[in-house]
């Protein structure tokens, strides 16, 4: 932080682009109903607290954990902004708002950032490790699909940025609810509006 000491995460919960809280390890953090729990976000994708420090959920009360303990340690934001318990973004020796390192690591906050988890033919899974499916009952596949980590970057199956024609990893354009935008022929388009094309100059 500002006065040059470590910033420890622990019992800070991870918060994902749709405000769903995720422990250090990836896992979806469950409430009372065991359910996951789903904070409240501003126009901005940014978490709300209460006067307390309190995580407030989209009723605008505090949230709670399975025991009954709201979350007033601090959390980390979609656009990983380091909050501390007093619901405020900390601030580093450079005095702009510190920001956790979330890059798409398979093996750490793999259900928040990394690719998602795949069986061998590429159908997506769902927590309980079961394929999940469309509204036609079908898996859905995800070979050939890119996935966007949440500042609009592309990423390959191997975790990997998928790079454009320019060498440059490709970035797409994002909604204010951090959706990804396509146009009429379903092409994803970047942040200028325009579809996006691979290495080989051809659509994503």
């Amino acid at each position: 932080d500002k006065d040059g000491n470590s910033v420890k995460m622990a019992g800070k919960p991870y918060i994902g682009p749709d405000g769903i809280l995720y422990d250090e390890d990836g896992n979806p953090i469950l409430g009372k109903d065991g359910k996951p729990l789903k904070c409240a976000l501003d126009e901005n994708g940014n978490p709300i607290f209460d006067k307390d420090g309190n995580l407030l959920g989209p009723d605008g009360k505090p949230l709670k954990d399975k025991d009954g303990k709201p979350f007033n340690k601090g959390a980390v934001g979609p656009n990983g902004n380091v909050y501390g318990p007093d619901g405020k973004p900390i601030i580093g020796p450079d005095g702009k708002p510190l920001k956790a390192g979330l890059g798409p690591d398979p093996t750490t906050l793999k259900a928040l950032m990394g690719p998602p988890d795949t069986d061998k033919d590429g159908n997506l899974l769902g927590p309980d490790g079961k394929p999940l499916l469309d509204e036609n009952g079908n898996p859905i596949n995800t070979v050939g699909k890119p996935y966007i980590g949440p500042d609009g970057t592309l990423y390959g199956p191997d975790g990997k940025p998928l790079l454009g024609p320019d060498g440059k990893p490709l970035k797409c354009g994002l909604d204010k609810n951090g959706n990804p935008l396509f146009d009429e022929n379903g092409n994803l388009l970047g942040p200028d509006g325009k579809p996006l094309k691979g290495p080989d100059g051809k659509p994503v």
